[in-house]
């Protein structure tokens, strides 16, 4: 164990609970650490629950394209805890992580902290002393109560589309989520809201009246208006551009590339010339967000006869895009393998995908809480047509020996959670740079 994953082990003990949503905790730490959160350079904050990621991508993609010099931080990790903290766009290199993270600590002096907190102010250490033209940060799973609203003048507030997730933190009702979510808004902050359906829009627009900020909203500032084979055309305020499609593939990516793109025309402080917007949106790259997986380990061992595709969806929203996106798998034997962490809902993921598959795989997750494979299974039976094909097996490399026992071709989707997907992406031998 190298010494970051020591220092990461040593913080997980801090706090009886892996997430206990507050702010006073982590503002006691801050205050210690001379505040270097209201030191940081201008940031970009974006919350919701799906595409929050990809949105954030997008933007860095885009900034970069620009050669401005951009700090960013999201979760969770896939590999390697580094992947959280980007300095000027490059992962924090260990040595630095490590001097943080233990001054951090050092400062904390033992007092109960969430992970998540402590190592939130680990980046907001870094990002005050690097500096930068602008940082993107991603909450956790919150908003209101979220580590990373300790911000308090943010260029601009990004809501990407609110469902329901993490209800046993944010509410049971769709409503009581929003209101989380929409806690990253600021007074008189510039806000952009991605699609949401009517429930959202509302609670979102009525904290946007409170506040007295400027709304940017999907379907009236901005719209997306055609998706052809190679572009998109997009509406922003009475302008019209046409812009490629996205590297990220889906409906949905689109989507996530259309809020960026309104993110960074709404901000009057950072020009971006439209070449560079081009350039950003045309090469962007997330790990896990379908992904194809066309040259590692797992390709060699199944061949060319088996396409294989990551994403780590997980909600009811992220089944309705991958129905949209396996759709065109005609004419092919299609094979889930799924894993899920403990407190998703199994069922609600599969009721609209599930029966498009010819088999079901389920998997453990290392080192992460997760709900048995044999639960799962009973669920399945009991709650779908029960001739669907179901099987447990312990590891990624079991469940291809079956793949490849039952069939000669086929494309396989590997989705359920993001702790799974860079499981299998640290076996696959594939990099995060």
């Amino acid at each position: 164990m190298n010494k970051s994953n020591q220092i990461l082990r040593r913080l997980e003990l801090l706090h009886p609970k892996k997430i206990d949503l507050s702010l006073s905790r982590l503002k006691k730490l801050l205050k210690k650490l001379d505040n270097p959160h209201l030191k940081i350079s201008p940031t970009i904050h974006i919350a919701g629950t799906n595409g929050k990621g990809s949105v954030t991508s997008y933007l860095r993609s885009i900034y970069e394209a620009a050669n401005l010099k951009v700090h960013t931080y999201t979760s969770p990790h896939l590999i390697n805890f580094n992947e959280r903290i980007r300095i000027n766009s490059k992962l924090i290199e260990d040595q630095y992580l490590n001097s943080i993270l233990e001054e951090c600590e050092k400062r904390n002096k033992s007092e109960p902290i969430t992970f998540f907190e402590i190592t939130t102010a680990a980046a907001f250490l870094a990002f005050s002393r690097n500096k930068a033209d602008l940082v993107l940060m991603e909450t956790g799973l919150g908003g209101r109560f979220d580590a990373t609203n300790v911000i308090t003048n943010p260029l601009c507030c990004v809501l990407t589309p609110i469902s329901m997730d993490h209800m046993n933190f944010l509410g049971n009702k769709i409503e009581e989520i929003a209101f989380e979510k929409a806690g990253i808004i600021k007074k008189q902050s510039t806000v952009v809201l991605s699609k949401q359906n009517k429930v959202v829009r509302n609670i979102v627009k009525r904290g946007v009246l409170s506040k007295r900020c400027k709304l940017f909203e999907e379907g009236k500032a901005w719209a997306i208006k055609e998706i052809n084979k190679k572009s998109f055309a997009f509406k922003y305020l009475n302008s019209k551009y046409q812009y490629p499609l996205p590297f990220l593939k889906g409906k949905h990516q689109v989507e996530n590339a259309a809020t960026a793109i309104s993110t960074v025309k709404s901000i009057n402080q950072i020009k971006v010339n439209e070449s560079f917007i081009n350039y950003g949106i045309r090469n962007v790259f997330w790990p896990a967000r379908m992904q194809n997986l066309s040259d590692g380990r797992l390709k060699k061992k199944l061949g060319d006869r088996f396409d294989i595709w990551l994403d780590g969806g997980h909600n009811e929203d992220a089944a309705n895009m991958i129905s949209s996106f396996i759709k065109d798998w005609r004419n092919q034997d299609k094979i889930m393998i799924l894993a899920m962490t403990s407190g998703k809902n199994p069922t609600t993921f599969l009721k609209k995908i599930i029966n498009q598959f010819k088999l079901v795989i389920l998997l453990p997750i290392e080192n992460h809480q997760y709900i048995q494979p044999y639960e799962i299974k009973e669920s399945i039976r009991t709650k779908f047509d029960n001739r669907i094909k179901v099987e447990c097996r312990l590891n990624i490399n079991e469940a291809i020996d079956l793949i490849l026992e039952r069939y000669s071709s086929g494309r396989i989707l590997i989705c359920g959670s993001l702790y799974l997907a860079g499981q299998i992406l640290k076996e696959d031998g594939f990099k995060i740079k």
